[in-house]
């Protein structure tokens, strides 16, 4: 089941939002600009969101929920845990930054008006893929595929990666993919290593 539901009016509102950060950047965004884009009017969009950071805040949020949709799916696949978990990690990162991409010049001036409201989420976040790694390190350990002792890393896996999440990073940084990536799976390795029985 998705970690949210949204129907295709609030949709439209949130592509038109993604759509226009991209353009103007999320200071210059206008509740106009998004209800032309969206083809709805203003009303309809307050009867979604309260206010233009609350759009922004959504808007990161959907992002987050399809991203760890995607993570669910992953782990469970076929295939060895430690695979699974290896894809899991990067996606978190590479999910994340594939939908924010057209937008990542203006990630900075949304953060600075929706950090408070979203270091709240935040934290529903960061529980959830806590507990999706712990149950796939766990299952990893008990078929003597991970070191025991290791089930309760997946805290520590998940502060690791923060810093390679979209909203962690510079505009310049954002825009070297293949530098970014590199050093993703650099430390994805070093954590994959923690972990192994060998």
């Amino acid at each position: 089941m998705s970690a949210v539901t949204v129907n295709s009016t609030e949709s439209e509102i949130l592509d038109a939002c993604d759509t226009l950060m991209a353009r103007y950047g999320f200071r210059k965004m206008n509740m106009d600009d998004v209800a032309r884009e969206a083809g709805v009017s203003r009303r309809t969009i307050y009867n979604f969101f309260k206010s233009k950071e609350d759009l922004g805040l959504s808007s990161i949020g959907r992002v987050v929920d399809e991203v760890f949709d995607e993570m669910v799916a992953i782990s469970k696949r076929s295939g060895s845990h430690a695979d699974r978990l290896r894809e899991l990690l990067r996606h978190r990162v590479l999910g994340r930054l594939s939908r924010v991409r057209a937008y990542a010049s203006s990630l900075d001036e949304l953060f600075e008006v929706v950090r408070p409201a979203y270091m709240e989420r935040r934290r529903i976040m960061f529980t959830r893929e806590r507990e999706l790694l712990e149950s796939l390190i766990r299952d990893g350990v008990e078929s003597g595929e991970f070191r025991p002792g290791t089930d309760e890393s997946a805290e520590s896996m998940l502060y690791a990666t923060n810093a390679f999440i979209p909203y962690s990073l510079s505009p310049d940084e954002l825009g070297e993919e293949f530098e970014l990536t590199r050093k993703l799976d650099q430390m994805v390795d070093l954590l994959m290593s923690a972990l192994r029985n060998t």
